[in-house]
């Protein structure tokens, strides 16, 4: 429950706060014409008053869905092979200062929220993940980098096979 909230928090800054910061005219302009932004409403309507979808429509969504990680995975790969040694150099830095970074700054937060151990381990870990997939499709989306974005993506994901067993031994009792 509490990697939910978290997951669902940070989503919705980013197809929110993050698609209106890329814009390039009218920000609430670009919000609207953001499809997430629809699906996140609806699914809080259909949360709060308790209501399924009918099993059609569920197993089209859920269908539907299943495309999406290995269509952002695919579009990612194409941008990878056009990585210089630059961006890797400066995606391995910004790595290395993002990850103890986002870990203080969830612990000091978890811990002025009061949150139980596990919630705070929880925000921790989740803070501390590799860059997503979805930045690189903001950077392409926005025509900002979307190179150097995919090199983070790629550095912070190689560097978490090094770092998430320490973080998790630490933050597991």
């Amino acid at each position: 429950m509490f990697g939910i909230t978290v997951m669902v928090t940070v989503a919705l800054f980013q197809f929110t706060l993050g698609t209106m910061l890329i814009s390039r005219g009218n920000p609430l302009k670009t919000l609207i014409k953001t499809p997430t932004v629809y699906a996140i409403l609806i699914s809080l309507a259909l949360l709060l008053t308790d209501t399924a979808l009918p099993l059609w429509l569920h197993n089209s969504v859920d269908l539907i869905s299943g495309f999406t990680v290995p269509l952002m995975l695919i579009t990612l790969g194409v941008s990878l092979a056009s990585i210089q040694v630059k961006s890797l150099k400066s995606g391995i830095g910004f790595s290395l200062l993002r990850i103890p970074l986002a870990a203080g700054i969830a612990w000091g937060i978890g811990t002025l929220l009061a949150l139980p151990p596990l919630a705070l381990s929880i925000l921790v870990l989740q803070m501390s993940m590799p860059v997503a997939v979805f930045n690189y499709l903001f950077a392409q989306k926005a025509r900002r980098e979307p190179e150097y974005t995919a090199s983070l993506v790629f550095c912070s994901t190689l560097l978490s096979l090094i770092y998430l067993p320490i973080l998790l031994a630490i933050l597991m009792p």
